[in-house]
């Protein structure tokens, strides 16, 4: 590489979502863009790894580190932010057919992030499907089926009077509450006391609606942004299908991230993977830029513009950020299993009877019996649940008190992939079990109840492979300041919650591509001006007007063709 082509006007510094959504807008903007990782795969904490390169993942983070000959900074911030790591010892074969995510969400039909894939053309390099059931587990009722639709409702076997109150509410949630009556003064209430308050809603259905389709953490979620995140989800529905959610083929958030690096590199976008960044000088003065040295590589980099994920940001520049004085750290203890049997939902229900996906069954009297001796109903429920096709996505809510063992106060979720999302080899499925906790809390002891429950659903006893750690998630209570000499922006943070990642994402990297474009805008402001005509201004020919740069322009010809690169 020619010093030429080291110069750029930007270096990025990791390649997960928010970095390679920024990467690919400001490659297609026209700005030269270095993007670098020191890992040999693209994601960065929303990867997608084979098996092996799990298990790789998971030693790389938990060996002791006196048995490293060389310790990167970035290994050392990694094993700060992934803690108490275990994993099965013997790795299943064919590893390499299973494509695991480190960050698994569901993606909003409608939404920032939906809107960028389409307009980016990000889109067309990947696949997805809907999510095909939500569901809901208690102690005493099992795994119910959550009805996330006016149709569900009807089907469903609650009363007139709880169809009645529920509509209400999904009228009220899916239009302009924040002015409403019933919100007036309870926008901080907790989210379970305003339905029951407000719509006399029973426990059983508040925790659907809480939890399942709200999404709520806790029961102290406060109710306007619960009704908000509720708002959304139902606009989602119908746009591709009955849930407002899809699925990633490949894993996901990892497989979408690689897309954005695509899009930048087709944009002229430069990608050096599994490269140690040895040092990087910052400029001394505005008109000076960044100098990156890598390790084994020719010739430095130059950019007059630095971003980087807090992890892969040099120790060297640390000293050169204005850290926020309080940051808000949020635990989360995860697991990923394999099995090799599915979740077994139960059959739909509807106002005819039982459905088991196109198997109906008509209701019963109470004291009928078939020929065996035993309750007709629970012959046909025996046999809807044996011929209902098989769930390949799906997501199961643990409310609080609802497992035995398990917490009082939190919630926990399982979601699921199979075959159907090319993230596992057929027969087998990926589990994502994940529960929110606290310092001091052992988080397998937390756990294990609901993976006991989790894998009681499909029948096994034992997952073929587990990987079990605590991520910390550190949120600053303000933004990191940006100094003006030298222009370093890092990245944040991503939420934990599974339906809110991929939008925040999109948020913060939209963000990212405007500040970075208002500071060189600001460098060569003569660069961002065009002069008017005195027909076009009205004036006499000597009127600028500022270039707006949007973070997606219009697709061309071949890239509307989707053409293959």
């Amino acid at each position: 590489m020619s010093d030429l082509e080291g110069n750029f006007d930007v270096i990025i510094l990791g390649t997960g979502l928010v970095e390679s959504i920024a990467a690919a807008a400001l490659s297609k903007a026209g700005f030269k863009v270095a993007h670098l990782d020191n890992n040999s795969y693209y994601g960065g904490d929303e990867a997608n790894l084979t098996l092996d390169e799990l298990a790789r993942w998971a030693d790389n983070r938990s060996t002791p580190l006196e048995k490293y000959e060389k310790i990167s900074s970035y290994l050392v911030a990694q094993r700060t932010k992934f803690t108490s790591i275990t994993r099965s010892s013997a790795v299943p074969d064919h590893a390499r057919h299973y494509s695991i995510s480190l960050a698994p969400s569901l993606i909003p039909s409608v939404g920032p992030f939906i809107s960028s894939l389409i307009a980016s053309g990000v889109s067309r390099y990947g696949g997805y499907r809907l999510l095909e059931r939500v569901g809901i587990y208690s102690s005493s009722k099992g795994l119910q089926n959550v009805p996330g639709s006016k149709g569900d409702i009807f089907k469903s076997t609650l009363s007139l009077i709880e169809k009645r109150r529920l509509m209400r509410f999904f009228k009220f949630a899916t239009g302009k509450f924040e002015s409403s009556n019933e919100l007036q003064g309870h926008e901080q209430t907790p989210f379970p006391e305003f339905l029951q308050s407000k719509f006399s809603l029973p426990q059983e259905i508040v925790d659907a609606i809480v939890y399942a389709l709200a999404f709520c953490a806790s029961t102290a979620d406060v109710t306007l942004h619960a009704l908000t995140r509720l708002r959304n989800y139902f606009q989602s529905a119908g746009r591709y299908g009955a849930s407002p959610f899809l699925v990633g083929h490949y894993g996901g958030l990892g497989e979408i991230a690689q897309g954005f690096c695509r899009v930048s590199a087709v944009n002229g976008g430069v990608y050096i993977l599994d490269k140690k960044t040895e040092d990087i000088t910052p400029p001394s003065t505005s008109a000076d830029k960044f100098v990156a040295h890598l390790a084994d590589f020719p010739s430095p980099l130059t950019a007059g513009v630095l971003i980087a994920a807090d992890d892969q940001l040099p120790e060297s520049l640390q000293p050169l950020l204005t850290k926020a004085q309080n940051t808000d750290e949020s635990l989360m203890a995860r697991c990923i299993a394999i099995i090799d049997q599915p979740i077994l939902f139960p059959p739909v229900l509807s106002s005819e009877g039982l459905s088991g996906d196109g198997v109906n069954f008509a209701p019963v009297s109470s004291g009928e019996e078939d020929a065996g001796g035993q309750s007709s109903a629970s012959t046909r429920l025996a046999s809807a649940l044996a011929e209902a096709p098989l769930v390949d996505t799906s997501i199961i809510i643990f409310p609080p008190c609802s497992v035995e063992g398990g917490s009082s106060i939190k919630v926990a979720q399982a979601f699921t992939t199979g075959a159907g999302t090319f993230s596992a080899p057929e027969g087998k499925y990926v589990v994502y079990v994940s529960i929110p906790i606290k310092d001091g809390e052992d988080p397998e002891a937390l756990m294990e109840p609901y993976l006991n429950t989790v894998f009681s659903l499909a029948s096994v006893s034992e997952p073929l492979f587990k990987v079990a750690y605590v991520q910390h998630i550190s949120f600053p209570s303000s933004s990191t300041p940006t100094i003006d000499l030298p222009p370093i922006f890092v990245t944040p943070a991503l939420p934990p919650h599974v339906a809110e990642i991929s939008d925040y994402a999109n948020s913060a990297a939209e963000s990212l591509f405007n500040r970075v474009v208002d500071h060189l805008k600001a460098k060569i402001p003569q660069a961002w001006t065009r002069e008017r005509s005195g027909e076009e201004g009205g004036g006499d020919g000597d009127v600028f007007a500022e270039i707006m740069v949007p973070m997606w322009p219009p697709l061309g010809d071949e890239e509307e063709a989707g053409e293959d690169e």
